[in-house]
């Protein structure tokens, strides 16, 4: 019998134990959440609100590509008014939800645990300085931001330029379209527009096919040397 008490009370104690647990557990979270709900408002109310002229000067992107080939997407901007661009980034996808326009595409098959899939596979991201890859150590890709396709490179002063490049390799063939927008903040309060009296957005569009072609080779007159020729 003082066995059987023994184990009920230490049961009891288990029980409130993993209680107890529970309640910091979701006390913990509460304060995390608040923190970063917290974080969020600082940011934005410090980045000043208004239009920032910005202009273009190119946006390329190679409108025919091949599987598992790599090729590099770049656009180029400059700071067109007389304030200081408080960040200057570059969203990578369509406006509105979902992946649409982006380096990510959904996959249609529905026994899948995740739907997402790459349609380039990113290698190189635009920073603010320029990226060093360890000798045989492909480090994870540095981030300036949490925001997952959108790539600042900070403050821009008049006149001066900022050149987002990101190295990427095709791994979906098939047609793509990669929407891009220029912004002057992370938080929408200040905009990149096209000129000082316009407030219009400064976007656009790439669109091509991915080719699953295999390259067309040929043996060169040494008999030795194989020569792959681009479709």
């Amino acid at each position: 019998m003082a066995t059987g008490k023994v184990r009920r009370t230490l049961g009891a104690l288990a029980a409130q134990r993993r209680t107890a647990a529970l309640a910091l557990s979701f006390a913990g979270a509460s304060v995390l959440a608040a923190g970063c709900g917290a974080g969020v408002k600082e940011q934005d109310r410090y980045e000043p609100q208004g239009s920032f002229p910005v202009k273009v000067e190119s946006a390329t992107f190679p409108g025919k590509q091949k599987l598992a080939k790599d090729s590099s997407m770049e656009i180029v901007v400059v700071n067109g008014g007389q304030d200081r661009i408080p960040n200057i980034n570059v969203t990578v996808k369509c406006p509105g939800k979902g992946l649409g326009g982006s380096f990510m595409t959904v996959t249609g098959e529905s026994d899948v645990a995740d739907p997402e899939r790459p349609q380039f596979v990113v290698n190189k991201i635009p920073t603010a300085t320029e990226r060093v890859n360890p000798p045989l150590d492909p480090a994870p890709l540095e981030r300036s931001s949490a925001l997952v396709d959108t790539y600042p490179l900070g403050p821009l002063a008049p006149g001066r330029r900022a050149t987002f490049r990101w190295d990427v390799t095709a791994v979906k063939a098939g047609p793509y379209k990669l929407c891009w927008r220029v912004n002057a903040g992370l938080y929408g309060k200040a905009k990149a527009v096209a000129s000082a009296d316009s407030e219009v957005p400064i976007s656009g569009e790439f669109e091509g096919e991915v080719s699953n072609k295999a390259p067309k080779a040929r043996v060169a007159g040494d008999g030795k040397t194989v020569i792959r020729e681009e479709q």
